[in-house]
């Protein structure tokens, strides 16, 4: 169903969309945010209303602002037709592309042509947001506490291994801080005949090995890229696969898992204050305890 009254009020604040004499809207997927994909006299685009759950998520729409529109300007994301503050309502142009399967996904030449886009994305200049997943931990941690949603009974376990992995991460001299998307799932990734990314929310300065750890659980699981194929991830990211490689991906692998577990407790929380919408066969809580469950094989 749509929000009649709150789109009303974004189209009323797009000159070329309220002066329409033909526009059309139907939803689409999203689990958060809510999508639509607009039809104005012809063309295509995409709106996504933002959610009230961004500050809960640490998410800056005025950071965010400038990500989407860099990346619409370096080909890497989709054109960027309006971004409305406060909110951070944002119009894109609709891209004629579509989700790889996962079939398709596992294959050398799919794998290759992701990373290059990844590099390209990593070459990206400086921005001032930022994202460590060891902090946006941290900080769902307190949230989740707040909201009273329960955490995992061996929580302080978890935290100790994540604190280990942050010295690794400490103890790296190479320049693995680089512009990242911070949530390459499958759902933000769209083959057009060239990759392209989505979903810019968390993006930001960080550990590139976190985006190359996404892509090997891109599809929600563990077995989403067999050893051999993340090894060649690894030879088409890095040019060889040395010992240090394995350690950091190994390790970005688990807080990807504790950020994505601490991620779904937060939205728990959200959902149950009404700050979040239900999405039908999906459960914020199930997702996290599966999560929690997939982070105890690195344990």
């Amino acid at each position: 169903m749509f929000q009649r009254t709150e789109v009303d009020e974004i189209i009323q604040r797009i000159p070329a969309w309220n002066e329409a004499d033909s526009l059309q809207m139907e939803p689409l997927q999203g689990l958060t945010n809510t999508n639509y994909l607009v039809i104005v006299e012809g063309e295509r685009y995409v709106l996504r209303v933002s959610g009230s759950n961004g500050d809960y998520l640490g998410i800056n729409r005025e950071q965010e602002c400038e990500v989407v529109y860099a990346m619409s300007e370096a080909g890497i994301g989709a054109p960027v037709e309006q971004y409305l503050l406060p909110e951070g309502h944002l119009v894109t142009r609709y891209i004629a592309g579509r989700h790889l399967t996962l079939d398709e996904y596992r294959t050398h030449e799919t794998i290759e042509r992701i990373v290059d886009a990844v590099k390209r994305l990593h070459a990206q200049p400086f921005v001032e947001a930022t994202f460590s997943p060891f902090r946006r931990v941290d900080a769902y941690a307190e949230n989740a506490r707040t909201m009273g949603v329960p955490f995992p009974p061996d929580m302080d376990r978890l935290m100790r291994r994540a604190a280990e992995i942050e010295t690794e991460q400490a103890g790296d001299t190479t320049s693995w801080r680089r512009f990242c998307h911070n949530d390459l799932f499958s759902g933000n990734v769209l083959d057009g005949g060239r990759i392209c990314f989505i979903d810019w929310e968390f993006a930001g300065m960080g550990d590139l090995y976190f985006d190359l750890a996404t892509l090997t659980y891109a599809y929600d699981s563990l077995d989403t890229l067999s050893r051999k194929l993340q090894a060649h991830m690894l030879a088409c990211y890095f040019g060889e696969v040395r010992g240090e490689h394995w350690s950091r991906l190994d390790g970005m692998k688990y807080m990807l898992l504790f950020f994505s577990g601490m991620w779904g407790l937060v939205q728990q929380g959200l959902q149950e204050r009404g700050l979040v919408r239900a999405v039908e066969g999906f459960r914020f809580l199930t997702y996290a305890e599966a999560t929690f469950e997939a982070m105890r094989a690195f344990l």
